[in-house]
């Protein structure tokens, strides 16, 4: 029977391996060694690890793309979408952000203990995170066929910054501004500074994420800030 721990033994190999967004590797090449991007490492984990296709385009190992996107729809199709707090305490669960207009998806696996093994991004590489229950996350997913447990449960996270993203309404206010100005002095585009955190200043965030190679999810948080030079 596959354990939900498996797939942990076999991204914690390429732990500093370098990350590219939008790599390619072949689920049926068990020799790659990288780059990765996000959903590459966890389809490929999970096929060396299960020998099971799930995230991606086709099915085929020889040629199926995976997709965070694909990792909802496939977890949602299959019955398998939990909530995150279940996901943080089962060992080799997929933690999951959906992509959105202004930003891309992210996936990552649980530790069960609140941290991740993950490609995180270009300034990070492939990652072993303590606590990732501070970020933006939409869900968590199993994959069918394998058999998990679940650990103790967690501690109380540590307080985290105020998250700054696109909701309704609006987020407003003078640090909102702040983030517009520091965007605006690097050469970046959140349209008028009038500390409206809208889909311009969301789509401004994600470029400058890209650019500085961080997670790209056009939200403002304290790696983010510290980027920009700003205090949240």
């Amino acid at each position: 029977m596959f354990r939900g721990e498996d797939v942990l033994e076999v991204a914690r190999k390429y732990i500093g391996a370098k990350y590219v967004l939008g790599a390619r590797a072949v689920l049926a090449n068990k020799d790659h060694k990288g780059p990765w991007d996000c959903a590459e490492l966890a389809s490929w984990c999970c096929y060396q690890a299960y020998g099971i296709v799930f995230g991606t385009y086709g099915r085929d190992p020889r040629t199926a793309d995976a997709y965070s996107g694909k990792w909802w729809e496939d977890a949602q199709k299959a019955g398998t979408l939990i909530s995150l707090e279940e996901a943080f305490v089962t060992p080799g669960a997929v933690l999951l952000r959906k992509p959105g207009a202004n930003a891309i998806g992210h996936v990552g696996f649980s530790r069960g203990d609140g941290g991740t093994v993950e490609a995180r991004g270009r300034a990070y590489g492939v990652v072993e995170t303590e606590d990732a229950r501070g970020r933006a996350w939409d869900g968590g997913a199993l994959v069918p066929g394998v058999e998990y447990s679940q650990g103790a449960p967690l501690a109380p996270p540590p307080r985290v910054s105020m998250l700054y993203r696109v909701r309704h309404p609006f987020m407003r206010g003078e640090v909102v501004e702040r983030i517009q100005k520091a965007l605006r002095k690097r050469g970046f585009h959140p349209g008028r500074a009038d500390g409206v955190y809208g889909p311009l200043t969301e789509a401004s965030v994600f470029n400058f994420q890209a650019f500085k190679g961080l997670a790209a999810d056009g939200m403002v948080g304290p790696e983010t800030a510290r980027a920009l030079g700003i205090d949240l």
